[in-house]
């Protein structure tokens, strides 16, 4: 469950070095980039305004409650990140895991340009994370068009859906891979762990998928939306999981959008 009021503050304290650029410095946050180191394993990257929502999501709501989560998995885990963004999930992973093979999908330019700069600046991570410019989908394609905020460095929530969000006025068009050939093409025998954040094609990702292919997976976060009432809903993806042999629990983040935590039985 996402931390609130005064506690996300101990959570900053618990995940950040210097938490102090936050605390007195989030005001200049228009001027300048805010610049932050993770602990205990030290991770650099900064955080503009236009990811400053993203950072506090992360680091202060901790909504992938990330020490929870680290507890589950084994130490040097398979990580396949499909909705990369800027990479703040890595990051705040790879501050607790010290090795670890990271699979990161982010089709927005500006999310890459950034998740690359702090890759350049950590080089444990660059050699742990493989990063690819693409969007995942079920079905092969071989481009998807997405609706982004026009604002080239705010690119918080893309989506295959024109309506998803009303400020999504720009179309871009991105290359592919099918969950299938991420799998198969890195010989993957087993996932440890599945991070989905990709505004609504989490339905197409894996009810295209062959089942078979799913179950390699042993846990799974992934952000569910509300899109339709007929499948792409949270009950019928929770009832998808649980036939394909995963205990699910969830909570919402607001009144179309869930947290859902999958662990294959």
């Amino acid at each position: 469950m996402a931390v609130t009021g005064v506690n996300r503050y101990f959570r900053l304290v618990k995940h950040i070095e210097n938490p102090v650029e936050y605390i007195v410095r989030k005001g200049e946050r228009r001027q300048r980039d805010l610049l932050f180191t993770t602990k205990p394993l030290p991770v650099r990257f900064q955080v503009s305004a236009a990811l400053y929502q993203v950072f506090k999501e992360i680091f202060m709501a901790d909504v992938y409650e990330i020490d929870a989560l680290v507890r589950t998995l084994p130490a040097q885990p398979v990580v396949i990140d499909i909705g990369a963004n800027a990479g703040f999930f890595i990051v705040q992973l790879l501050s607790k895991i010290n090795e670890a093979t990271v699979y990161a999908y982010e089709p927005m330019p500006a999310n890459v340009k950034t998740l690359h700069h702090t890759l350049q600046q950590n080089p444990r991570l660059a050699k742990q994370v493989k990063l690819f410019q693409m969007a995942v989908t079920g079905q092969p394609l071989d481009s998807l068009d997405l609706y982004a905020e026009a604002e080239e460095n705010n690119q918080v929530v893309a989506s295959m859906f024109a309506g998803f969000n009303e400020n999504n006025t720009q179309k871009i068009t991105v290359p592919c891979i099918t969950l299938t050939d991420i799998i198969q093409t890195n010989n993957l025998q087993s996932i440890d762990l599945l991070k989905l954040d990709c505004e609504g094609s989490e339905y197409d990702i894996l009810y295209n998928t062959d089942p078979t292919l799913v179950r390699l997976i042993g846990k799974m976060v992934v952000e569910v939306h509300d899109v339709d009432t007929d499948r792409n809903n949270l009950a019928a993806f929770d009832a998808y999981l649980q036939s394909l042999g995963y205990t699910t629990t969830h909570e919402p983040i607001n009144s179309f959008c869930h947290a859902l935590e999958a662990v294959r039985r």
